[in-house]
């Protein structure tokens, strides 16, 4: 598990310390902290912020961990979490504030309590804590119908290659000594399955997607079959690729925080973050053998004290709900290959629960096209990296988390494709003409990316309570 108790929270501290100086940060600002921390501990906790990930040990199934753990909960325990988005925030408070009432069906009248830690601070970022607050109350009726959906043959299929070359860094074949990362192809896939995903080839060359394509050099595989669970690997030289190369490096300073060219920057690294919460939220609720407190100090030294851990992965979700309501048209019109009955049902209290057309809850996507309309913005620098992602979980040496790794970094590339359009101008006319035209594997995999974030809030919010009951009782 690497450096537990004692000297992680020697790590935490030493990190405490120097969050002060980057409060202000962008991006990935706080990278330093956190590499400072590392170095006296000897663990990379630059996570989230700067650094990320050294190959794990590889074996015939390609077992190592590093981006894997990056994305949707195939994770590899150990990669800590370290990463300040825009700005900083304060380490735990014990510091409860109300969020606004939730004006939806079955929830009027509900409020939400989030600790002032887990709420963005400043005028800048505060607007979207409003939708924090009801994601966090509604997600309790979202998550069942998310969960069933993606259980469906439509959702649970993906041709991947396991066998493709690294080609952004060096990688050394290691005998793999556990199963847990190996996976066995699905033995029965429907064929008109496989028929559409042949037909469905084509994608945009300088798009936000890629995807691999079905051929003699993949395999299917059934997410139902092969689920998401902590491997037990620690990966950390993929990390460092993504936060380094794929994360936008911006500075710390005012200018920068005012330029409106990074507007856009900060919510793509913000999204990445979010990402990796939902990571560690998996991570956290699928070790075995934990006793209570340990795996409440698991949560906290994972998530719980990190800045903007919580805050991130609220707002990525929020993303990723602004997408499939603008995509709802799509989901709840298509046959679903003739499992229409098993899917709509589920899928129209989805795309008709007021959460996802909640002002609150679309102020996210609503903020992210204005960025992108930015006169200076490079929107196209942020498609690349979506490519990259995707293309980086090659360099993943375990078979379970490369799987979920690329499925995941496609469910988000296809929500930033929906939400800001092909040419991410943001404009209408790109965005909805687009909608119409997501091939079966763009669908499948915004509906299971989605579906982990939901899982992940609910893990996150479980913890949370956990810690206001002993916060509370220690009063």
């Amino acid at each position: 598990r690497g450096v537990e108790g004692a000297r992680e929270e020697g790590v935490l501290t030493a990190h405490r310390g120097r969050l002060d100086s980057t409060r202000a940060s962008v991006g990935i600002a706080g990278g330093e902290a956190a590499a400072l921390a590392s170095r006296e501990s000897g663990w990379d906790m630059t996570g989230h912020s700067e650094r990320a990930g050294r190959a794990c040990p590889r074996s015939r199934s390609r077992c190592s961990s590093a981006a894997s753990f990056l994305l949707l909960g195939a994770a590899c325990l150990g990669t800590s979490h370290a990463f300040v988005a825009s700005r900083g925030l304060p380490l735990r408070s014990g510091v409860q504030a109300r969020a606004a009432a939730v004006g939806r069906a079955g929830l009027v009248g509900v409020t939400a309590k989030l600790r002032a830690k887990n709420q963005y601070t400043g005028d800048r970022d505060g607007v979207y804590n409003e939708g924090i607050a009801k994601v966090s109350v509604g997600n309790k009726l979202l998550l069942p119908h998310l969960q069933h959906v993606r259980s469906q043959e439509f959702f649970r299929y993906y041709a991947v290659d396991l066998l493709s070359s690294c080609t952004y860094f060096p990688t050394i074949e290691f005998p793999c000594e556990m199963e847990k990362c190996d996976v066995d192809s699905a033995e029965e896939v429907p064929e008109d399955f496989r028929v559409r995903d042949q037909a469905e080839h084509d994608f945009r060359l300088d798009g936000w997607v890629r995807w691999d394509m079905p051929g003699d050099f993949t395999d299917y595989y059934d997410l139902d079959e092969v689920p998401e669970k902590n491997t037990e690997y620690d990966g950390k030289h993929v990390w460092r690729f993504i936060h380094d190369k794929i994360c936008f490096q911006v500075g710390s300073d005012q200018v920068s925080l005012d330029d409106p060219e990074n507007s856009w920057k900060r919510d793509f690294n913000r999204a990445i973050s979010g990402l990796h919460s939902s990571i560690s939220a998996h991570i956290v609720d699928t070790t075995p053998d934990l006793s209570e407190e340990e795996a409440l100090a698991m949560y906290k030294r994972k998530i719980g004290d990190v800045p903007e851990a919580v805050t991130n992965l609220h707002f990525v979700y929020m993303l990723m709900l602004c997408a499939v309501h603008q995509a709802r048209f799509r989901l709840t019109e298509c046959g679903y290959m003739g499992k229409g009955d098993e899917v709509l049902p589920s899928m129209r209290a989805i795309t008709e629960d007021p959460l996802l057309s909640d002002p609150a809850i679309q102020l996210a996507a609503a903020q992210l096209r204005e960025h992108a309309q930015s006169a200076t913005a490079k929107v196209w620098k942020a498609r690349l990296r979506t490519r990259d992602l995707l293309g980086v979980m090659n360099c993943v040496q375990c078979n379970r988390c490369r799987l979920h790794g690329k499925v995941a970094s496609l469910g988000l590339g296809v929500a930033m494709q929906i939400i800001l359009g092909n040419d991410g101008s943001g404009e209408e006319a790109a965005v909805y003409g687009r909608v119409d035209k997501l091939h079966r594997i763009e669908v499948a995999a915004l509906i299971q990316t989605t579906a982990k974030f939901a899982a992940a809030v609910e893990v996150v919010g479980r913890f949370e309570q956990k810690i206001e009951e002993a916060e509370a009782a220690a009063a």
